[in-house]
């Protein structure tokens, strides 16, 4: 026999029946069998307010009575509550199938027939409420578990609008926030903020400080900001702030310094201080735009080259990439294309006026583009790398155009011509080897090949450049240093690199029968070049005074506008037979 002991002796029953008597009876029932928690009322127009105030675990309803009855009441259960109505078992007296069917249909769980057998009343009540619990239990776990959904669902979705370590707003936050104001038809100005040595920060004190470091960065903007500004972060070296402010160009220029200022302050982490330079390009609502992304787009295209810097989007900036965009892409297949050629500028022997030597340029005309100046394509060619694919042209090239003056006596026995070499090609490691070996194979004599490098060039592995350049110097290929004095200066190297040529600069060159500053110091190199065994190139010389000047100094060589442009091969010719025959 199953127990009627109560497993819910705190569950709270509602007994409603017009009869006091029955609902004495029934409270003394329930409490003699240890429920606690009952109440009866004897009018059905209580049960409403009754249950707005509170739901019982369970009610006992009478089917006959005045006012409502109990088909009234379980119609109104399911309208109100529905689902989360409590269970019901119907008191009747009534055993018509119709009563029976009605009730269940309006969602009855059980009947009690009156007159009660006590021991069934109890093993029913106790059923209903069991069930009761164990849904009770299931639907506040369903429901526990959806607030934990949502509540990660929220998360996720606050979190996917955050830069994980500022917490500030990311991408996505910062564009959707562009777009309600462009929406809107709101005011707007964006600073695309590129900060510049986040990276080595993090390789040199470690990810921990560069990340402190955005920390700080972000209480910083924000104290002085944010009040007129969203702040947020782009990436980890880009970050953006968008401003209601007025655009006139001077309230853009005010913010921007403002901003540029305040990064530019140390930074102190961990007892260690550190900087941060900063680049800002800028755009507004009021230039033609056609979203969010491309107004975005716009003020990183402004960003200018130097840092401390800002600048506002013009539409020639853009003009200027997209010709940079074609030209990259020219330079890529112009070697395959053979656009490329070389031209050859004539180098003077100063005390006797002979030409003997020449150095060997690259110029490139574009089938559409047209003359493209070496100022333009070299610098891109480096980047890209394209440089070592030209590079090996180019001493190709000036190979093979060497043997055919020396074998036609077109030049002098002691000819020499200089080729450049980028940074790239000289720190490769088989870059000398690979160059001797073209040497071997060819009917040059030995030195007659001169390799440039610049200043700058060889101070980005030092190390490497002279392992490269002893090699070549073992094996009588003569090594300039080109633009000396302009770049690292380098006395300390000086002494160790292999070099046999020094040039001056143009920049010494060009005012030195103006400027008495200039003059001293060309003298001070040439008179460096010769304490180190080397002999002197001036670049540059425009002015008969120049020559006469540096021939004075004891410079040996000169080249420059005075003397001949660089020339193509046919007119290179023409000029040395023709100071051949000045000379004789």
């Amino acid at each position: 026999m199953q127990s009627t002991a109560p497993l819910h002796t705190d569950a709270n029953i509602l007994v409603v029946d017009d009869s006091p008597v029955n609902v004495k009876l029934l409270l003394a029932l329930l409490e003699h069998y240890g429920y606690r928690n009952c109440q009866g009322i004897n009018d059905p127009r209580w049960v409403e307010p009754m249950l707005e105030e509170q739901l019982p675990d369970l009610i006992l309803l009478d089917i006959n009575m005045p006012h409502l009855s109990g088909h009234d009441i379980l119609a109104w259960l399911k309208t109100r509550w529905g689902e989360q109505a409590p269970p019901v078992i119907v008191l009747t007296a009534q055993t018509s199938r119709d009563t029976r069917m009605q009730a269940l249909d309006l969602g009855a769980r059980d009947f009690l027939t009156k007159p009660f057998d006590q021991q069934e009343v109890m093993q029913r009540i106790r059923n209903a409420l069991q069930v009761h619990f164990l849904l009770k239990e299931r639907n506040d776990r369903a429901i526990l578990l959806q607030n934990l959904v949502e509540e990660r669902t929220a998360a996720i979705a606050r979190l996917s609008l955050e830069d994980p370590v500022t917490a500030l707003p990311n991408r996505r936050a910062l564009l959707a926030q562009l777009e309600g104001r462009l929406r809107e038809k709101a005011p707007a100005a964006l600073y695309f903020i590129a900060l510049e040595g986040v990276d080595d920060i993090a390789r040199l004190h470690g990810y921990a400080t560069s990340e402190a470091l955005s920390l700080h960065l972000r209480d910083r903007l924000l104290e002085h900001f944010a009040s007129q500004a969203t702040v947020g972060v782009w990436n980890t070296n880009k970050w953006l702030m968008i401003t209601q402010q007025p655009l006139a160009r001077g309230e853009l220029s005010n913010q921007a310094r403002a901003i540029l200022h305040c990064i530019a302050q140390p930074f102190s982490i961990d007892q260690v201080q550190v900087r941060l330079d900063a680049r800002i390009g800028i755009s507004h609502t009021a230039m033609p735009h056609q979203s969010a992304d491309h107004l975005l787009r716009l003020a990183a295209l402004a960003l200018p080259d130097t840092a401390a810097e800002w600048r506002l989007y013009q539409s020639s900036i853009e003009d200027t990439l997209q010709k940079r965009i074609r030209l990259h892409e020219a330079l890529r297949v112009a070697l395959d294309n053979q656009e490329f050629f070389l031209v050859y500028q004539p180098k003077i022997e100063l005390p006797s006026g002979r030409v003997v030597g020449a150095e060997a340029l690259l110029r490139w005309v574009h089938p559409t583009l047209g003359f493209v100046s070496p100022a333009d394509f070299i610098p891109m060619a480096e980047d890209s790398g394209e440089i070592l694919r030209i590079g090996e042209w180019v001493i190709e090239h000036a190979i093979r155009q060497l043997e055919e003056w020396l074998i036609a006596r077109q030049v002098s026995p002691d000819f020499r011509l200089a080729v450049n070499v980028s940074v790239q090609q000289l720190t490769r490691p088989d870059f000398a080897r690979n160059l001797l070996n073209r040497l071997l194979r060819s009917r040059l004599p030995a030195g007659a090949l001169e390799v440039e490098v610049t200043e700058s060039g060889l101070m980005e592995n030092v190390e490497l450049a002279r392992e490269q350049l002893r090699l070549l110097a073992r094996h009588s290929v003569p090594v300039a240093i080109d633009d000396f004095g302009t770049g690292h200066s380098s006395l300390a190297y000086l002494k160790t690199l292999p070099v046999s040529v020094l040039k001056i600069d143009r920049a010494f060159v060009s005012n030195m029968d103006t400027e008495p500053q200039d003059r001293r110091l060309a003298e001070t190199v040439i008179d460096m070049a010769r304490n180190f065994g080397c002999i002197t190139v001036a670049e540059g010389v425009e002015k008969p005074e120049q020559a006469e000047m540096l021939r004075g100094m004891g410079c040996e060589l000169a080249q420059g506008y005075w003397y001949s442009p660089p020339l193509k091969v046919e007119q290179f010719i023409e000029f040395c037979a023709a100071r051949q025959l000045e000379m004789a």
